[in-house]
């Protein structure tokens, strides 16, 4: 009886230690995603920034650029009344 037990307490400890080191492996998988989504995440971030400021660049070019049209069309139609 005595080695009955010693024989199922055997098989619990290496169930429990192979299942510990299951867990441990799947903790570090787990860890690695999170760890790679993070990375992707501040790259995605850096990536956006940069786009809002080349649209910020590109709004205030495209302002500039009609405020010089408006001020040719204002001296051409100045010309054409003159006339």
């Amino acid at each position: 009886m005595n080695m009955t037990k010693w024989g199922t307490s055997l098989g619990l400890v290496m169930t429990i230690t192979l299942t510990s080191g299951c867990m441990q492996q799947r903790h570090r998988e787990t860890e690695a995603r999170i760890s790679g989504a993070e990375d992707m995440a501040a790259a995605a971030r850096v990536h956006a920034n940069d786009a809002y400021t080349k649209a910020e660049q590109a709004l205030k070019v495209a302002l500039e650029a009609q405020h010089s049209a408006d001020d040719a069309n204002r001296r051409a139609s100045l010309r054409l009344d003159k006339k």
